[in-house]
């Protein structure tokens, strides 16, 4: 049986990688005891997938991961159990069994593959933040928020990354850009927190380059009936 688990990866583990992330997980499971299934082969590994990955020197209050289990459990009881062998740093907060579809129907798609959007907050430092908002008011009416993209065997390319941002506010108080931002995220398209920060930097003035730009990640969020909707609510109501 699959579920779909909404956790928490804490700022004091922002520093961990994926990978790293992933064996916590495992780690958790083992402790608590939950009948996790195994794939089969010679090198047998336990059904977990994540879904978009958080970059290193992030933190979210919205992490997902697809977890398949051997018996039908409660929801409830999976998710006391989880957080009883869970370190401080990770929390469990949603659980939720994907539904079976009929036979010849489509199958409810893993988180990765369902995702579509992503809300953060980041906050930017500044030495001074005197020219800020006239400077955001100018690089919002620009038509193309043009980035050199890496690609694979060195290829780089320019890439307008400004339709990849559904949403942006900000705020600005004590030296601080504080953005509120929703981003295309997933397989088809992505924009990933760190580039946007990256880009704010460059095209403004006064930034303060020795200070840490802090990302949270909130949310991660498919679609249903063209409304983006959080992915624990999005697999019962596609």
């Amino acid at each position: 049986m699959r579920y779909l688990i909404k956790f928490s990866k804490e700022s004091d583990i922002k520093f961990i990688s994926h990978l790293d992330l992933m064996r916590s997980i495992q780690k958790i499971i083992k402790r608590a005891g939950l009948p996790i299934e195994y794939s089969k082969g010679f090198n047998p590994h336990m059904s977990i997938s994540l879904a978009q990955p958080l970059s290193v020197g992030m933190y979210s209050l919205g992490e997902y991961a697809d977890i398949v289990f051997t018996e039908d459990l409660d929801e409830e009881y999976i998710k006391d159990k989880l957080n009883n062998n869970a370190p401080e740093a990770i929390n469990f907060i949603e659980v939720i069994k994907v539904p079976k579809k009929p036979e010849g129907e489509k199958k409810v798609p893993k988180s990765m593959a369902a995702i579509d959007a992503a809300k953060y907050t980041i906050n930017i430092k500044y030495n001074s933040t005197k020219n800020l908002k006239e400077e955001l008011i100018k690089m919002n009416q620009r038509k193309e928020w043009n980035i050199i993209k890496k690609f694979k065997k060195g290829v780089e390319k320019q890439v307008n990354i400004k339709p990849l941002l559904k949403k942006f506010n900000y705020s600005i108080d004590n030296n601080n850009l504080k953005l509120q931002v929703l981003l295309s995220c997933g397989s088809r398209e992505n924009l990933s927190a760190d580039t946007l920060a990256k880009y704010i930097q460059e095209n403004t003035t006064e930034v303060n380059k020795c200070a840490f730009i802090n990302i949270k990640r909130e949310e991660m969020y498919g679609i249903v009936n063209k409304e983006l909707v959080p992915l624990y609510k999005y697999v019962t109501m596609i």
